[in-house]
């Protein structure tokens, strides 16, 4: 049964694409509009005639519509669907390992540009999963967002100058991920939870970039708290990927 939601969505592009084609083409909206009074005349001149015949040619012809409209907007949501399924099966592979792989490159860019940290050890679980499906990714992300809250005096100047450096080094990579792979989930896939996930790091990205801006005109010292969302953000993205991406067999 096709979804009311997705019905619904058919039925306003439609009616955007009738609104760009008529209304704002004066040539179009001329002929529209002749053709309607058209078929008022025809109508009244119907009736008449013979009004009764053209009652009854007039009430099977709504009866048509109310049935035809709706199975047509289901057979046109069905088939947008399949066509958008067939176009993602050709690259769901390659875009779970694009979104796994800038992850990790971001995530490993964060845990060897802050020099506090000193804790080296979820590097190698984080780039386990950076070509491939790896549950333990997912602890190495955890592990580093744990290392990055036990920091003590995370409103230290010199920590958030270090957290833009390093939000600078991993910008191509979140990039990529928010602004390229993001919009190519949405719009062939039907992995909600991937694109919550993916929503929800491009918030955290934004809120980051924000406040690395309020910091370089302030000095505000309220960088580096931001650094452990996004890395837990990331954590959610990869948790919501091992659901879909599985290894080649």
């Amino acid at each position: 049964m096709a979804d009311p939601t997705s019905a619904t969505k058919v039925a306003h592009k439609i009616l955007q694409a009738i609104r760009r084609a008529f209304l704002s083409n004066p040539i179009a909206l001329a002929v529209v509009l002749a053709c309607v009074f058209i078929a008022a005349i025809c109508l009244a001149t119907g009736f008449q005639i013979d009004a009764k015949s053209m009652s009854v040619n007039l009430l099977a012809g709504l009866a048509c519509m109310a049935f035809g409209i709706p199975i047509a907007i289901w057979i046109v949501d069905r088939y947008l669907k399949h066509i958008a399924r067939r176009r993602w099966l050709r690259v769901d592979t390659l875009t779970y390992r694009a979104i796994a792989t800038h992850l990790c490159d971001s995530a490993v860019e964060i845990l060897i540009g802050i020099d506090v940290l000193n804790d080296l050890r979820p590097m190698a679980p984080i780039q386990e999963g950076r070509d491939r499906p790896d549950a333990q990714t997912i602890e190495g992300l955890i592990a580093l967002a744990k290392l990055l809250r036990a920091v003590p005096n995370p409103a230290n100047n010199d920590l958030s100058d270090a957290a833009i450096e390093c939000y600078k080094a991993s910008k191509w990579d979140l990039d990529q991920v928010c602004d390229s792979l993001l919009p190519r989930v949405i719009e062939y896939s039907d992995d909600q939870d991937l694109i919550d996930a993916l929503i929800e790091l491009d918030a955290v990205r934004r809120t980051l970039h924000n406040s690395m801006i309020a910091h370089q005109q302030v000095v505000t010292g309220g960088v580096f708290y931001h650094l452990s969302e996004l890395v837990d953000a990331s954590a959610k993205v990869y948790r919501a990927l091992l659901n879909h991406w599985k290894p080649a067999s």
